[in-house]
């Protein structure tokens, strides 16, 4: 064979070899396609399933929890008044647990499931407090005349100072009580946690975080702002405050000379107040987002001009109670 018929042969084989390479790598290749493709769709599978598994365990775990607690409560009409505080203690402590349980599922729960259920803690904590107002009424003063004498003297337990502290504020996972003048912050640490403030003058706080409840007591001269609350706000014997706040729901007692900037989902309520006014939440900070993503709170659902008075019952006349902040005081700079 000739040398340049050598070469040619060469070329071809060497040609071959490097075609066969490419169909080797492009076979290759889609096999290794064909496989991600594969696992992919297993890991997509499995992620729904572990998805709906977990939605599922949700609504076992929490339906049974529900029920138990509401069990409970009826039972709460037999026990003995000396069993009862600690009964109620024991109802509140499981209802923030079941509160904490449905914040860390919303997640791969429904936006609808989400509402639902916030509507049910909601009612849940309702009933536990009417029950515990029912069985446990507040007392009142009561006034005896002297056996012999014009001189009239209020007759009261003696009570020991911090007896009369809301129990949600002892329970509270964070919290703020008993200062002055002070600028205070909460941040990420109170996620999916109760907080409590009480017995503040003059402070101002900022709570950078998606709190499954807060309970307020006893303020004066303070401003309040808080990220998303995926449960509810209490209020309760505040003067002279501005609150900034928002929440599934809002229940005001005994509160005077208040403005209130909120997002509500639910009907904001009062009751034993007076010159306390509304407009809509109105601050923002740059976690703000995420944390109305913990708390599952809808933002283009807002109540917050409707409030509804527990001691004003006239349905053809607004109540003298409350009013709206007026359009030109709603645009504060809170930071």
């Amino acid at each position: 064979m000739a040398e340049s018929q050598k070469v040619v042969v060469m070329e071809n084989i060497e040609k071959f070899d490097n075609k066969k390479h490419e169909i080797e790598e492009k076979l290759q290749k889609r096999e290794d396609e064909r496989l991600a493709n594969i696992q992919k769709r297993k890991e997509e599978k499995s992620a729904v399933t572990s998805v709906k598994e977990s939605a599922k365990f949700f609504y076992d775990q929490f339906s049974t929890e529900k029920i138990n607690l509401e069990n409970e409560l009826e039972k709460c009409d037999s026990l003995d008044k000396n069993k009862l505080v600690e009964k109620f203690d024991d109802l509140t402590a499981k209802h923030q647990k079941l509160q904490r349980f449905f914040t860390e599922s919303t997640m791969f729960l429904p936006s609808y499931d989400v509402q639902q259920t916030l509507d049910i803690l909601s009612k849940l904590q309702t009933q536990i407090q009417e029950k515990r107002d029912k069985l446990l009424p507040k007392k009142k003063f009561a006034f005896k005349s002297k056996k012999k004498g014009t001189v009239v003297e209020k007759q009261e337990d003696v009570k020991k100072e911090g007896d009369d502290e809301d129990d949600s504020v002892i329970l509270a996972d964070c919290k703020f009580t008993d200062m002055k003048e002070k600028e205070l912050y909460m941040k990420d640490e109170i996620n999916k946690k109760d907080v409590a403030l009480a017995r503040l003058e003059s402070c101002t706080i900022r709570l950078l975080g998606a709190p499954s409840a807060i309970h307020i007591n006893k303020l004066t001269n303070c401003t309040i702002l808080s990220g998303p609350v995926s449960g509810s706000i209490f209020i309760r014997g505040c003067k002279n405050c501005t609150f900034v706040v928002a929440c599934q729901q809002l229940r005001i007692h005994t509160t005077t000379d208040t403005k209130f900037f909120i997002h509500v989902t639910s009907r904001a309520i009062i009751e034993d107040c007076s010159s306390v006014t509304f407009g809509p939440y109105n601050w923002t900070y740059p976690e703000i987002e995420s944390h109305y993503g913990i708390s599952g709170l809808d933002k283009n659902r807002n109540s917050w001009d409707d409030i509804d008075d527990f001691n004003w019952l006239a349905a053809d006349k607004h109540s003298p109670n409350w009013s709206l902040v007026p359009e030109s005081e709603r645009n504060n700079c809170w930071n």
